[in-house]
């Protein structure tokens, strides 16, 4: 077979097709499936956006949470409580209160300034930008 044969041979099954082809039936017939067939939605990225939000909200809540707890002691007592009680006392027990009170910090300032002697002066200013 020549190509030329070949060629018109193909045409002729070509206008063939085309005679049994009804293009307008076929277009009808595409938009209705599309139109029968749900939109594909990607709903797992949704969810996991959502389970991202959500732990990402846990973890800021705990945090936040732990940091109250730690921040907020039980040895602390407020102020006014202390002022409270301290307007109870007479001013003999004031005063035994102030000396008792003096001798503690004398105490812990003699202790804790010892050691301040052995350091040299860079360790003196990294302690106090620490403090």
């Amino acid at each position: 077979m020549t190509e030329e044969r070949l060629n018109e041979i193909a045409r002729q099954l070509g206008a063939r097709a085309a005679e049994r082809l009804d293009v307008e039936a076929t277009a009808r017939t595409v938009v209705a499936r599309l139109r029968e067939q749900p939109k594909r939605r990607t709903t797992w990225i949704q969810s996991t956006w959502l389970r991202i939000a959500a732990a990402a909200v846990l973890v800021v809540g705990g945090g936040l949470g732990v940091k109250a707890l730690l921040s907020t002691s039980e040895s602390r007592v407020p102020a006014h409580l202390i002022a409270d009680d301290l307007q109870d006392l007479s001013i003999d027990e004031l005063r035994s209160l102030l000396a008792s009170f003096d001798q503690i910090i004398d105490e812990s300032v003699t202790d804790s300034t010892s050691d301040l002697h052995e350091l040299d002066a860079q360790q003196l200013r990294q302690l106090l930008r620490e403090g």
